[in-house]
């Protein structure tokens, strides 16, 4: 094999040409999957930044229900004896 370099025993008939368009087909495999797990990763941090927002929708809604909650309980049980009340906690 004049001319090429060829890589173990024997002259298996591997050249440093055949390993470089093997790396470099790695290389191009490997930029593939990585393109797609990077297009995975960004639309779970979508999805979890939508979750995260509509979390904070709830809790801000269930702040005002309650507060709604407690002004109307003590609204209806300002005129009330405090010891007649059922919510006496003395």
């Amino acid at each position: 094999m004049k001319g090429k370099t060829t890589i173990g025993a024997k002259g298996n008939g591997i050249t440093k040409k055949d390993l470089q368009s093997f790396k470099d087909e790695i290389i191009h495999q490997f930029h593939i999957i990585s393109e797609g797990l990077i297009d995975q990763i960004k639309l779970l941090a979508e999805g979890h930044t939508g979750i995260i927002q509509r979390l904070d929708r709830i809790e801000a809604e269930n702040k005002q229900e309650h507060s709604e909650t407690r002004a109307l309980h003590f609204r209806c049980h300002s005129g009330l004896d405090p010891e007649s009340s059922p919510f006496n906690y003395t």
